[in-house]
């Protein structure tokens, strides 16, 4: 029996899951997928929510249109947005202690003030958004591994996330972002990232997060961010972000917006390009005015981006005592659609590999990692928008990290290794499950914690 609170019984609890996997493929075909991820990284429609206003459809919200005033607040210049994700999982074999499920979840709702509607402002935005995380971390308890196998672990309680101010430059080239948010939600991220479970991929590349102190959700900092787009297929981004002793602190609730003398900060700088592959003339649906459909050129998609961190901040502690009074560090991402179904759809496998190293060993604990993935959309007939992930994880733990847990008589620590299968059926288009196999290698990378399969599912819906 696997205990969670009051003795549930996992094997019921997976059951209940793998029944709900298999309803959900009865269900509608035509939907996108959904889920607030750590901050990740975000999902494609709630990077929308976060990026700017884009559009309101009913069907694709559980609540609907709710008697007209959503798409009337939408009309007027107000955005509602809500999405709410849980995941359930257990350690079946191995780890600390097996034997042990938990539920996590992680709500975030907001609003979007489109300034120009409301106001006549011009290309301004104004957003505000709150969190409310709960559930107990499966992780730490039972399975002892460096990387979390929730991703919705972190700051359990209610924040307030984002308030923050943007500006479109530059004839919409550009984007000023000021105010409260973290910089996971525009740097280090992709959306394959959010169908990992694991938070070792699910939101940022994890050394990044481990070795310096960059600002994720559900943690805002003040911050400024300034984004440019000189062609579709490029662009830069910078950012500057508050970095303190307490911008982790889960007991402020996001409601700490001091800014103190000893404060320092993280400066980011990332290169995107955005290519098409083998493009193929496809049709467009619109005409050239004289009956004759005009056909558009589209090929394979690939994202690419390549990131360095640099952080001025005198209490970096370093493992063998004292503190080092700066971080710098480099991080690199690449996903490619490698085969597609039909020209021009977004139906096929996708590769990705993301990489961070941080090379300042005193004080990393992962100064090296890298994380590889394959994503197939819609692998089985008439599940269009399904997707199957296969992820890998590996991180190097640092030896300085390593003599500083070390316990006498037992093992150095040297490294952890990932494995994760999962299969995200999207139920409506509001609505998915995803079950989920996770193998952890050699959790905390000592090799005397017996390796651990953890097994569960993640289930979510926009509201």
């Amino acid at each position: 029996m696997i205990c969670l609170g009051s003795k549930i019984e996992f094997s019921r609890g997976c059951a209940i899951a793998f029944v709900l996997a298999l309803t959900s493929a009865a269900f509608g075909q035509d939907a996108i997928p959904i889920s607030r991820t750590n901050r990740s990284i975000l999902q494609p429609e709630e990077e929308a929510q976060i990026q700017g206003p884009s559009g309101f459809t009913a069907a694709d919200h559980m609540l609907g249109d709710c008697g007209g005033w959503r798409e009337r607040l939408f009309t007027a210049g107000v955005e509602v947005f809500a999405f709410d994700n849980s995941i359930y999982n257990g350690n079946v074999t191995g780890g600390i202690h097996p034997g042990h499920a938990t539920i996590v979840n992680d709500a975030f709702a907001g609003l979007k003030f489109d300034l120009e509607k409301l106001v006549g402002w011009k290309g301004g935005l104004f957003v505000v958004s709150g969190i409310d995380r709960a559930g107990e971390d499966l992780t730490r308890k039972y399975v002892g591994s460096i990387y979390s196998v929730q991703q919705m672990v972190g700051g359990q309680r209610p924040f307030l996330y984002q308030v923050f101010l943007e500006q479109k430059l530059a004839d919409k080239k550009g984007t000023l972002k000021l105010g409260r948010f973290s910089a996971s939600d525009d740097f280090n991220a992709s959306v394959f990232y959010g169908y990992s479970l694991n938070n070792c991929i699910n939101g940022d590349i994890r050394n990044v997060l481990f070795d310096t102190r960059f600002s994720a959700y559900p943690f805002p900092v003040w911050a400024a961010a300034l984004f440019y787009y000189p062609s579709p297929q490029f662009n830069v981004k910078l950012g500057l972000f508050q970095t303190s002793k307490d911008m982790f602190d889960n007991t402020e609730h996001g409601l700490d917006w001091s800014i103190r003398g000893e404060d320092g900060y993280t400066a980011i700088a990332q290169l995107g390009w955005t290519p098409q592959f083998f493009k193929q003339p496809v049709t467009s649906g619109t005409t050239d005015g004289k009956g004759t459909v005009a056909p558009v050129w589209k090929g394979m998609p690939g994202h690419y981006h390549f990131g360095v961190t640099f952080s001025q901040w005198d209490f970096y502690p370093r493992f063998s005592g004292g503190f080092e009074d700066h971080s710098y560090g480099f991080y690199v991402h690449g996903d490619q659609m490698v085969y597609q179904e039909t020209p021009g759809s977004d139906q096929g496998l996708y590769v990705f590999v993301a990489c961070g190293y941080y090379p300042q060993t005193e004080i990393s604990i992962v100064p090296f990692q890298v994380n590889a993935g394959l994503h197939y959309k819609g692998v089985f007939p008439r599940r269009d928008d399904d997707r199957t992930v296969l992820h890998f994880i590996y991180g190097h733990l640092s030896d300085d990290y390593a003599r500083s847990v070390h316990v006498p008589g037992r093992p150095f620590a040297s490294s952890e290794k990932v494995l994760e299968i999962g299969h995200r059926f999207q139920v409506t288009k509001w609505s998915y499950i995803q079950p989920d196999l996770q193998y952890v290698i050699d959790p905390g990378g000592t090799g005397d914690i017996p390796d651990a399969i953890v097994i569960g599912a993640q289930m979510g819906v926009t509201l």
